[in-house]
């Protein structure tokens, strides 16, 4: 089951942040998950999104 934030790596070069919950038959590695989720489908969009990833 995919959730609303999840952050996976499907095959070995493709990173994916999830923004709805649904059921999936592929398989993904979890990596993590981004907190407070709740309006990524609206920050996200249609179109194309870059993501950065700090260390704090």
């Amino acid at each position: 089951m995919i959730h609303n934030g999840d952050l996976m790596l499907y095959g070995s070069k493709t990173l994916v942040v999830f923004y709805q919950i649904f059921a999936s038959p592929y398989s993904y590695t979890r990596l993590g998950k981004v907190n407070h989720p709740e309006k990524l489908a609206e920050i996200l969009g249609n179109g194309d999104v870059e993501i950065r990833f700090n260390q704090k």
